[in-house]
């Protein structure tokens, strides 16, 4: 096996591949003993009640072994008392099913705390002739803290010892105890065809830090017994730790295929969700399953917690975190995550506390404060979470994880000197953390070939080599600009320089930003640099996503990094609505269906929605932030919302907040709030809306509606889940029913028009939309809907109609302007199609298209009003089209602004791909200087023009007029 670090010994046999065959079912099988395979059958495959109904009844000679299986399934289900009353029943036996009672009983005494019993119990197996006494402080050769004492040939004894160790902060023992493993194999005392065996080698590699052997090793373990679940879980709880989330999802998952119900691989596969893309939905789905098959399971309860800190629920992350020390009143984690709470509510006394109990229990336990930082930089306190890295280090000096966050955390406040010191530090010891790799690989070998810096007045960026040219003549002054306006408005002045870095690539931007690719946000303030995506990914509107990021600074150090998500989220949101009107989302239809459902969260509760399982939720709370600024803004003043940041600062939180900058509880402000909402949504009123929440469990809509045959809304309901698992024969049957209870049902009529429009039933399907209307179930929807078959049909009139309704009770839904101007388009009409297009990339602000297309279209009819104001749209989304500039700047020179026409055309000719006819920008650029009465450097710019065309009549003319 490679990669083993230099610091361990040196293996001398190297794991070959294996197979082995299952051993032959014993043909004449006593009952008892097929009792027992049944059962430990049933629990291998999850069926946790049938095996502990079968192994209750083993008798005889198994007797013993299944009452330790029985135990095994009351551990996995969390009758940890049970199992361990159990257990010591076979502590009399003296034969080898007590000693794995005895290293069982330790086991459980581990997961409950009694670190101290289990390590009693353990030394009692591992060391039966006297275990070693801990070494003296300072002697870190592990080979020598066993003093010369043998460990007994019980692995899993010895494994589990080497984690206690760990626990009581007795490392050294710890490593020695796992270096013994690597021993046992060399001497061929571990064989190569043994899965268990090679599972407590792997583990030991694992807790070395050999982590190539421990992959390699675990590899072969599964290989050899698939069904040894164990193997799969460690390997996935590595690869975690690793981030290599794919091996991880792939063991877990691997466990899954055989047991279902497994409580270890449903957390594993929760914290899998999480990494990769923080599917809260998948989440909770699995922590939900783990949680029914163990209700006491430790690794579930702690993911929830953190959960709940992440959305500063912080009642509900103490009482999860309850439950875990009913368990485990010393589970370190579950200690590092109270005092996380404590440390986020800056409750320093409380904090203090439990980060003097847990180490005073396990005084190595560096993880403590690493776990703290974690939340530190999600509430962007990164300049803390360093100094808690750092807290980590001086406890663990060989930690490298924590060494790997402190190079991160160096690296988001722009210090790249330390923090690639501290990455490269980390990856002298671990090999192994991707991010760590991803991170060393970009700024070692791609930032410097592929990008610079520059620095302008209050900003220091990181551009593109191919793209700064262009970038510069167009991020800078708005970022200027905007940094200006900020700084006067908020009375505040970041530290400059700010630090602006945008990337080419996807990748490089993800890995820059959190050291694993798919990043899915479009830009990342960390309070003093940000990172986003440059312009030539496309379909960015780099405006509008760096004055959101830069409105962040400003929150983050006015606030002292405390500033909630919400209130900085709806500040950025305000900001950009602000600086142009088409910086804004468009989501009131989703804000008033929240209102109306009653789901509208309080302002108090407003956090926890940005961390929903569903993604409405969250755009929702986008959305609702951003409305509840522009209200505190319109109703209390802009300085109110400065004065909020600076109670942030201070400690405080919403509620409190709240009632100090508007004069109102929060309840008061929330019925205020609403009443305003309600004014404001009010075209939405009384519309059809389709439901979107509460349709995936198609079993408890069947229940419901066997519960309810009269009910037409149990039944449309029922209708409305088939037909979105796309099953239409099942949506058609449930809505007949609704329709027979309730010939009017709005939604039984609707899934059945939409069913016929599926099965190309045109004519069903516009009986039952019109029927819906008819029946008072006009909406956005349905004329959209009815609209799309009339251009089916080839009835333009109609289909203007009924996208014109659609526009109607909708207005910020892009869809009906779309398609109005392809209407209008094939009819001739092109005023009206481009005045629909005109409000279409108002509100779809990502889309360079229907702009480009706006912008040659009013260059053909010389509008030059529109050309500069759609084309000045189009630039803050692609800064690098040359004909776009040309026509821009065309557009400058008719509207009277000649220095910014000649800035234009010297940006068409610069900008890549070259323009067709560089000629053209020449000839702009002379008529800008001659409004300027600039004659000499404009006729310097004809003779270039006519040097390229010396036949263009538009120059010679030009020239003739000047003489």
């Amino acid at each position: 096996m490679m990669g083993r670090r230099s610091a361990a010994p040196q293996r001398g046999r190297r794991i070959a591949a294996a197979a082995v065959f299952a051993a032959a079912l014993a043909l004449l099988a006593q009952p008892a003993a097929a009792d027992l395979a049944s059962g430990k059958r049933k629990l291998l495959r999850g069926d946790y009640a049938a095996a502990r109904a079968d192994l209750a009844d083993v008798g005889g000679r198994d007797r013993a072994a299944a009452q330790l299986a029985l135990a095994r399934v009351e551990q996995r289900v969390g009758a940890y008392d049970a199992a361990e009353k159990r257990a010591r029943g076979l502590l009399g036996r003296g034969d080898a099913i007590a000693t794995d009672a005895r290293v069982f009983i330790a086991e459980l005494q581990r997961l409950t705390g009694r670190y101290a019993d289990a390590r009693r119990e353990l030394e009692a197996v591992v060391f039966p002739g006297g275990a070693p006494a801990a070494p003296a402080a300072g002697n870190a050769a592990a080979g020598g803290a066993l003093a010369g004492k043998t460990p007994s040939a019980h692995l899993r004894g010895r494994y589990l010892l080497g984690l206690v160790y760990a626990d009581l902060g007795q490392q050294q023992l710890s490593d020695a105890l796992f270096e013994t493993f690597f021993d046992d194999w060399n001497s061929g005392r571990i064989d190569a065809k043994d899965a268990p065996g090679l599972l407590y080698l792997a583990q030991a590699a694992r807790y070395r830090e050999s982590f190539q052997e421990a992959n390699d090793v675990f590899r072969e373990a599964v290989g050899i017994d698939p069904q040894l679940l164990e193997a799969n879980l460690a390997w996935g709880d590595m690869g975690l730790e690793k981030y290599a989330v794919a091996l991880a999802e792939q063991s877990y998952d691997e466990v899954l295929k055989i047991d279902p119900n497994h409580p270890d691989a449903h957390s594993g596969m929760a914290r899998v969700k999480l990494e990769q893309s923080y599917d809260l939905a998948a989440a909770f789905d699995h922590l939900e399953k783990a949680l029914a098959s163990n209700p006491r399971h430790l690794r579930s309860l702690l993911v929830r917690a953190s959960l709940e800190i992440d959305q500063n629920q912080w009642d509900a992350a103490q009482a999860t975190l309850a439950e875990v020390f009913a368990v485990n009143p010393m589970n370190f984690e579950g200690r590092a995550l109270l005092a996380t709470v404590h440390w986020l509510r800056d409750d320093s006394a409380a904090y203090e506390a439990e980060r003097e109990r847990v180490l005073a229990a396990n005084p190595g336990y560096a993880a403590f404060y690493h776990i703290v930082a974690r939340s530190a930089v999600r509430e962007h306190r990164y300049r803390e979470a360093i100094a808690l890295e750092e807290q980590a280090v001086e406890l663990d000096p060989d930690y490298h994880e924590a060494m790997q966050a402190l190079g991160t955390g160096y690296l988001r406040l722009g210090d790249e000197e330390r923090g690639l010191r501290w990455m490269r530090k980390s990856w002298q010891g671990d090999e192994y953390n991707v991010r760590t790799y991803n991170t060393l690989e970009l700024f070692e070998n791609e930032l410097p070939k592929e990008y610079g810096f520059v620095q302008s007045k209050y900003f220091k960026y990181r551009y593109p080599n191919e793209e700064r040219t262009m970038l510069r003549r167009y991020v800078e002054p708005l970022l200027e600009r905007a940094f200006e306006d900020m700084v006067a408005r908020y009375g505040f002045r970041p530290e400059a320089p700010l630090i602006i870095e945008l990337f080419h690539n996807p990748e490089h931007y993800s890995v820059r930003t959190v050291g694993l690719p798919n990043l899915g946000a479009l830009g990342v303030c960390f309070g003093h640099v940000i990172t986003a995506m440059s312009p030539a990914v496309g379909e960015i509107n780099w405006g509008m996503v760096l004055w959101h990021e830069l409105a962040h600074v400003f929150a983050i150090q006015m606030s002292n990094s405390r500033v909630p998500r919400w209130y900085t989220e709806g500040l950025s949101e305000y900001e950009t609505l602000r600086a142009r009107p088409e910086w804004r989302r468009e989501n009131d239809a989703d804000l008033y269906a929240a209102l109306a459902d009653g789901t509208l969260p309080s302002v108090a509760e407003l956090n926890y929605s940005f961390m929903r399982p569903s993604m409405q939720q969250v755009m929702v709370a986008y959305y609702q932030s951003a409305v509840t600024m522009e209200y505190i803004v319109e109703t209390h003043g802009f300085d109110k919302v400065l004065e909020g940041l600076r109670l942030f600062g201070q400690g405080k939180e919403t509620p409190e907040v709240i009632e100090l900058i508007t004069g109102h509880s929060v309840a008061d402000f929330d019925t205020a709030f609403r009443a305003y909402l309600r004014h404001r949504l009010a075209p939405y009123r009384g519309s059809f809306r389709v439901p979107t929440e509460g349709f995936d469990d198609l079993d408890a809509l069947r229940a419901a509606a066997r519960a309810a045959e009269d009910d037409a809304d149990a039944q449309a309901a029922l209708a409305l889940g088939h037909f979105y698992q796309g099953d239409a024969p099942g949506a058609l049957q449930a809505a007949g029913r609704a329709l027979e209870l309730m010939p009017a049902h709005h939604l039984a009529l609707y899934v059945s028009a939409e069913v016929a429009l599926r099965q190309r039933d045109v004519d069903t399907a516009l009986e039952h939309f019109r029927a819906l209307i008819r029946a008072g179930g006009d909406s956005f929807d349905v004329r959209g809907r009815l609209g799309m078959i009339a251009r089916l049909q080839d009835d333009l009139d109609e289909a203007i109609r009924q996208l014109c309704a659609a526009k109607r009770l909708d207005p910020e839904r892009s869809y009906p302007y779309s398609e109005l101007y392809d209407v209008y388009k094939e009819a001739g009409r092109m005023d009206e199609a481009l005045a629909e297009l005109e409000t279409y990339v108002m509100l779809e602000q990502m889309q360079y298209g229907p702009l480009r297309e706006l912008v040659g279209a009013y260059a053909e009819r010389a509008r030059w009003d529109k050309v500069r104001v759609y084309g000045e749209m189009a630039v803050h989304i692609n800064p690098s089209d040359a004909e776009l500039f040309l026509m821009l700047g065309q557009a400058y020179l008719e509207t009277g602004d000649p220095a910014q026409a000649l800035f234009t055309f010297d940006s068409a000719l610069l900008a890549k791909p070259a323009l067709r006819r560089p000629a053209l920008a020449h000839i702009g650029k002379a008529r800008a200087h001659l409004a300027r009465r600039q004659r000499r450097p404009a006729a310097a710019e004809l003779r270039s023009a006519l040097q390229l065309e010396p036949e263009n009549a538009e120059a010679l003319e030009l020239r003739r007029t000047m003489r």
